[in-house]
C-alpha cells in the first residue's frame, strides 16, 4: 500500500511539472510577432506554402525542419509557439524516463523534469528557436539508447533501437547543426567509455550497433542534401544549413584559432572523465558527456545569444539530479569543471540576458486589463507597433501573390503581412553577409514588387536601390521610421 501511494503522488508531482511547464510558456502565445528569427522561420514557413524551395528560393541558414515547423504552424507565430510548448512538454516527460531507467527512482526523475523545466525557459526558452525543437529528438535518442541498453543486459535485444536512436539525434540535427557534437558524446560514452580498457576501443568498428546507429544518424542528412541537390540547391544547402557555423565565423569576424583551443579543453575533460569512469558510473559520465560535448556546440559559432544554452539543458537537469541521487565527490568536481567553463564562455563572449519577471508583470497586467494592447505590445521595442501598421497597409495595398521588397531589419513585417521578398532574402544583413546586393537588384527588377519599404536606419546602404527608387518609384506614405514607396504606372 505504501509503495502504491508513492507511485501516486509521483504520477502527481510529475504531472503538476507538465502543467507548470505549460504554465510558464502559455503567456508566450499572446506575445506579438517581434522576434526577428522568429519572424524569418514563419516568412519561411509562409514561403513554403507558395510553392518556394527553401535556400533556392528563399533563404535562411539553418536546416529545414525549423521552417517545415513553421510552414505546419500556417505561418502562424500563435501555432509555432503551441507547437513548441507541446514539444518541449513531451521533452519533459523524456528527461522524467531517462533519468528512471539511469537510476531506478521515479522521484528523481520527477526532480530532472522539474530542473529541466527551469533550465530551458531560463536562455529565450519561450521563444521557438531551433533550439527547443532540436533538443527534444536528442532526449529521445538518449532514452532509446538505455532502454536498448537495458534490453541486451537482459539478453533481449533489440538492435533496430540503435538505428531508431541515431535516428533521433539525426531529425535534431535536422532543426540544428551543433547537436552533432552531443551525438559525438553519445557515442564516446556508449562504445569507449562502456569499455574496460582504452585499448578495446577498437572493437567498435567490428560492432553492427554502432553501425547501426550511425546509419540512423547519415541517412536523413543524406536523403535531404539528394532532395534539395535535385531541387538545384546542393551549394546553398550544404554551405548555408549544415555548414552553417562556418559563416557565423566569417560574418563576425572570428578567428577560429579558438576553435582548436576549445577542442583541446574539450578533449581533456573528456580524457578526466574516462580516467575516473569506473568510479564516476555510466548514470553519470553519460550525461557528463553530452554536457561537455554540448558545450562545445554551444560557443561553436562564438555568438553571445543566449538560446544556445538550451542545447545542453537536458543534459545538465539530469546530471544534476543524478549527483544530488549519488553525491560523489568526483562527481561533484566535473560538475564544478563544466560550470566553470560554460561561465568562461559566457563571459568571454559576452552573452546577454531577457529579464523574465518583467515580461510576466507585463503579461498578467495586460491580461487583468491594467494596460491596454498598446502598451503590452511596447515592451516587446519600439518598432513592434510600427512593424504591425507597416504590414497592415501592405496587407490592404497587396495582393496575396504580389511580392514586396524591405530595405532593412523587417522580417516581422514579411511574416505578419504575409507577403515575401523579390528574392531570397528577408533580411538586409543576409544580403551584406552573402554579397547578395546585384542578386536582389535583379530579382527586384523580374518581380516587380508594387511597393519598396526603407526602414530609416538602412535606407541609405543600397545605392542601386536608390536609383531604381528615384526613377520607378515615389514616396506615398510614411509609418514611423518606415518609408512607402510605390511603383508608378509607367508604360
Amino acid at each position: 500500500m505504501d509503495k502504491n501511494k508513492r507511485i501516486n503522488k509521483t504520477k502527481f508531482l510529475l504531472i503538476l511539472v507538465l502543467i507548470l511547464n505549460i504554465l510558464l510558456r502559455f503567456p508566450s502565445l499572446f506575445d506579438p510577432v517581434s522576434y526577428g528569427d522568429e519572424c524569418i522561420y514563419l516568412t519561411l514557413g509562409n514561403a513554403l506554402k507558395k510553392g518556394l524551395v527553401f535556400y533556392r528560393d528563399i533563404h535562411d541558414n539553418k536546416p529545414p525542419l525549423l521552417y517545415l515547423m513553421a510552414a505546419l504552424a500556417g505561418g502562424k507565430q500563435f501555432w509555432l509557439r503551441l507547437f513548441m510548448t507541446l514539444w518541449n512538454t513531451v521533452n519533459v516527460w523524456l528527461i522524467y524516463q531517462v533519468v528512471k531507467k539511469l537510476l531506478k527512482d521515479e522521484q528523481s526523475g520527477v526532480l530532472a523534469a522539474f530542473l529541466f523545466v527551469i533550465f530551458a525557459l531560463l536562455p529565450e526558452g519561450r521563444i521557438a528557436n531551433g533550439e527547443v525543437f532540436m533538443i527534444m529528438p536528442a532526449t529521445l535518442g538518449l532514452l532509446l539508447t538505455l532502454v536498448v541498453l537495458g534490453r541486451e543486459r537482459r539478453k533481449k535485444q533489440k538492435v533496430f533501437l540503435w538505428f531508431l536512436a541515431g535516428l533521433s539525434f539525426s531529425l535534431a540535427f535536422l532543426f540544428k547543426v551543433p547537436v552533432v557534437f552531443d551525438f559525438l558524446g553519445l557515442i564516446l560514452a556508449i562504445f569507449v567509455f562502456g569499455k574496460k580498457k582504452l585499448k578495446e576501443s577498437y572493437l567498435v568498428l567490428k560492432d553492427k550497433r554502432f553501425y547501426l546507429t550511425m546509419l540512423g544518424f547519415i541517412l536523413p542528412i543524406g536523403l535531404s542534401i539528394i532532395y534539395y541537390a535535385s531541387k538545384g540547391t546542393f551549394t546553398p544547402y550544404f554551405r548555408s544549413a549544415l555548414l552553417q557555423n562556418v559563416g557565423y565565423l566569417s560574418s563576425w569576424g572570428r578567428s577560429d584559432l579558438g576553435l582548436y583551443y576549445r577542442a583541446l579543453i574539450l578533449f581533456l575533460v573528456a580524457a578526466l572523465i574516462f580516467i575516473w569512469r569506473q568510479r564516476l558510473k555510466p548514470a553519470f559520465f553519460f550525461p557528463a558527456l553530452l554536457t561537455a560535448f554540448g558545450l562545445y556546440g554551444v560557443f561553436l559559432s562564438q555568438r553571445p545569444y543566449p538560446h544556445y544554452l538550451i542545447e545542453i539543458t537536458p543534459w545538465a537537469a539530469i546530471l544534476i539530479t543524478v549527483f544530488l541521487k549519488q553525491r560523489k565527490k568526483l562527481q561533484l568536481v566535473i560538475i564544478l569543471l563544466l560550470v566553470f567553463l560554460g561561465l568562461i564562455g559566457v563571459n568571454k563572449y559576452q552573452y546577454w540576458w531577457y529579464p523574465h519577471l518583467p515580461y510576466y508583470k507585463n503579461f498578467l497586467s495586460f491580461a487583468f486589463k491594467q494596460i491596454s494592447k498598446k502598451r503590452f505590445f511596447s515592451y516587446f521595442g519600439s518598432k513592434v507597433l510600427n512593424d504591425y501598421e507597416v504590414a497592415k497597409f501592405l496587407k490592404t495595398h497587396t495582393k496575396d501573390d504580389e511580392r514586396v521588397f524591405i530595405w532593412g531589419d523587417g522580417a516581422c513585417i514579411y511574416a505578419l503581412s504575409e507577403r515575401l521578398p523579390p528574392g531570397r532574402y528577408t533580411v538586409n544583413y543576409h544580403i551584406y553577409d552573402f554579397d547578395g546586393f546585384e542578386e536582389t537588384l535583379t530579382a527586384i527588377e523580374e518581380k516587380q514588387p508594387p511597393i519598396i519599404v526603407m526602414l530609416e536606419p538602412a535606407k541609405k546602404d543600397f545605392p542601386q536601390l536608390e536609383s531604381l527608387l528615384s526613377t520607378v518609384f515615389i514616396k506615398t506614405t510614411q509609418i514611423g521610421e518606415a518609408e512607402i514607396y510605390q511603383r508608378l504606372n509607367i508604360k
